[in-house]
């Protein structure tokens, strides 16, 4: 007959292996002396506190006289009554501290199946404690040179991580240094949101770029950030309902093939995606660049890409190639216009579908020049060294504004790069962009290769995804596992039931020696003991999966795997203001969004309401916030929103010349007749 348990080794926790007998012995004959003498001190106490003469000393006899029950003779001068309750207040103050003793020795030696004993220690993450951040940011950040370590906000020193998780008790707060990559993996309700992306947006120091398919993360943080910079809010879908304040022009940034080729690629990435790379992308995605180029070079609108698209015969493009010094371009797009008819359709088709966001009227409202000369136009070049917040928000699915929101990331992080050589190879203070549901709406194809690189600029990429899974499936298995390189701190959270991915943490964690103990009772009744040490997993993947909601592993390279408890907002303080906050953002769209449903069931009995002004945005967090010395910005969103240039960038830039350039090329209709 045998049974077994088993516990980590020494010294990261206790073995709990030896016979425990001879302790208990022991402990129970010293206890029994212990009492004894507290009730020889019970009395001694008790004649001091009376006036009285004391009793017969502690010894032998003192000892069989109160087994015995002899108190006259063992207490013979003092109340027998308040014996007992000096006695009781003796034995309580002596028991207090071995009790205590015994529940924080209990709270933290290991158990079989605990993990903590064998993860991290603070020392192993010293680089993402309070004093390894601290340093790591003054060398990074020129701005903080100068300043004492005690004068620092927590803020400017790393971006939070969560509180270490030790045996028992809670450690230091862990930040990442503003060189990191991150990327979180985490399920559906595991505090993606709450205590990543808003604690994060709220601490920034610099620009924050956001992404996101709902508004949550806009509504509680947009009324603090409006507070630091310009709130900007690219919404075409109308998922936060506040209006159209600004307008951005995509073709602006785009002076070369390369930059033409940047922009199809986003609106190619969804589709490629979904089916995988094949010819008829490769070819939608070429025509699409020829487009993007002829439209650019030209001082052309996104409309006249999307009428371009919508007729295989219309070679005006080719003739705008040929006229602004792209004739390699130019042949090639004549080339494929005249190829067989049943290829050039599918081609096409293919880019329409790619583009379909083009044909959605409220879309193409944000990215042409609109008829209100006054409506400011977004600049991505001035926004990296601002300290202004973006918003880029867009539904799922096919026709939803996602590839303009992977093009207008993409561009602000390029133009972030520039900013960032101009200052000497990095942005201080560094920009965040924080890419919630990348997979889903900003879907860029290079980014597991940027990700390296930015980091070393001061553009800090912040990569929410659901599954590891959602990762391969928009970059493939190659690219997810460059991506997961080259983020040099990784969470992985609660919610995630990929058999795969668990194994390949759990192996990622490491084991550890465990010391099993075996006992055997032979025919005899004779009892034996057997101790032995076997490898085994620190957490297994059924370990993995079962994360608790609000806690997360830390895998950062050149440190032991670490376990966290998230800090999520509404834990903090200045929790109810930003409830507050949530709250009437919330409140703002369902009003808009009844307001809709109520217009839409009148126009469906012929009644028609007056266009109402665009809806007031609450707290000065959108374009119509009102903050001391920038009211007329503050009241409509954008106006006078031209941060002032970087005095050590150099003139020029990516798409320099058309953005200062007016749009005066006729309009080129039918036939070009070029060579």
């Amino acid at each position: 007959m045998s049974s077994f348990s088993q516990h980590p080794v020494q010294p990261r926790s206790s073995a709990g292996t030896m016979p425990l007998t001879p302790f208990v012995l022991l402990g129970a004959l010293w206890g029994a002396i212990a009492l004894t003498w507290l009730a020889w001190a019970a009395g001694a106490v008790t004649a001091a506190l009376t006036g009285r003469p004391g009793g017969p000393g502690f010894g032998s006899e003192f000892v069989t006289d109160v087994l015995r029950g002899r108190w006259d003779i063992a207490y013979p001068h003092v109340n027998h009554a308040l014996v007992g309750v000096v006695y009781g207040v003796l034995v309580t103050a002596a028991a207090a501290p071995v009790i205590i003793g015994w529940i924080v020795w209990e709270r933290r030696r290991s158990h079989a199946g605990d993990p903590l004993p064998s993860l991290a220690r603070p020392n192993e993450v010293a680089d993402f404690t309070p004093g390894g951040v601290t340093k790591r940011a003054r060398q990074l950040r020129p701005s903080l040179a100068d300043t004492p370590a005690k004068q620092l906000k927590l803020a400017d020193t790393g971006l939070a991580l969560g509180t270490m998780l030790l045996p028992g008790r809670r450690g230091p707060l862990l930040r990442a240094s503003w060189e990191d990559g991150i990327l979180a993996v985490m399920g559906p309700r595991a505090m993606k949101t709450t205590a990543v992306a808003v604690p994060l947006i709220l601490d920034a120091p610099g620009a924050v770029l956001a992404t996101s398919n709902r508004a949550d993360v806009w509504a509680t943080t947009r009324t603090s950030r409006a507070l630091t910079g310009t709130v900007w809010v690219f919404d075409p879908q109308a998922i936060t309902r506040t209006g159209q304040h600004w307008w951005w022009n995509p073709l602006a940034a785009v002076a070369s093939v390369e930059d033409a080729a940047r922009i199809a690629s986003h609106f190619v990435q969804p589709i490629r995606r979904d089916k995988g790379e094949d010819f008829w992308l490769l070819a939608a995605e070429d025509l699409l660049t020829s487009f993007f180029l002829a439209a650019a070079a030209s001082g052309a609108a996104m409309s006249d890409v999307q009428a371009w698209l919508a007729d295989a015969n219309d070679d005006e493009p080719v003739g705008l190639l040929f006229d602004h010094g792209y004739p390699e371009v130019a042949r090639a797009l004549r080339g494929r216009q005249n190829g067989a008819p049943e290829t050039r359709d599918g081609i096409y088709e293919t880019a329409r579908t790619a583009a379909k966001c083009l044909q959605d009227p409220r879309i193409m409202a944000w990215v042409n020049q609109p008829a209100d000369a006054d409506l400011p136009r977004f600049d991505p070049d001035a926004f990296p060294v601002s300290t202004d917040t973006l918003y880029l928000l867009s539904k799922d699915g096919a026709g939803s504004s996602g590839p303009l929101v992977a093009a207008m990331t993409d561009q602000v992080m390029r133009y972030g790069v520039r900013r960032a050589e101009a200052r000497g190879g990095r942005l201080d203070p560094p920009m965040l962009c924080m890419l919630d549901e990348a997979a889903n709406i900003c879907p860029l194809a290079d980014l597991p290769q940027l990700y390296s690189h930015y980091g070393g600029r001061g553009i800090i990429l912040v990569t929410i995804l659901q599954t590891f899974q959602q990762g391969t499936t928009v970059w493939g298995e190659r690219g997810m596992g460059t991506l997961w390189g080259a983020a040099t701190v990784k969470l992985v959270g609660a919610g995630g039931d990929d058999p795969r991915f668990a194994a390949d943490v759990s192996t990622l964690i490491g084991e550890h020696d465990v010391a099993t103990l075996a006992l055997t009772r032979d025919a005899t009744g004779h009892l034996s003991r057997q101790v032995s040490v076997r490898r085994q997993r620190i957490m297994g993947p059924e370990d993995v999966r079962a994360l608790k909601r609000g806690t997360a592993i830390l895998l950062a390279s050149g440190a032991r795997p670490a376990m966290l408890a998230l800090n999520p907002w509404f834990r903090q303080v200045g929790a109810p203001v930003l409830s507050s906050h949530t709250a009437a953002a919330i409140a703002q769209i369902s009003d808009a969004a009844e307001r809709e449903r109520l217009i839409g069931d009148l126009a469906a009995d012929g009644v028609t309401l007056p266009t109402p002004p665009a809806p007031a945005v609450l707290g000065g967090t959108s374009r119509g916030a009102t903050r001391p010395g920038n009211n007329l910005a503050r009241e409509h969103p954008d106006v006078g929103h031209q941060p002032t240039p970087d005095p050590d960038e150099t003139a020029g830039g990516p798409g320099a010349a058309a953005r200062r350039a007016t749009p005066t090329v006729p309009r080129l209709r039918g036939p070009a007749g070029r060579p």
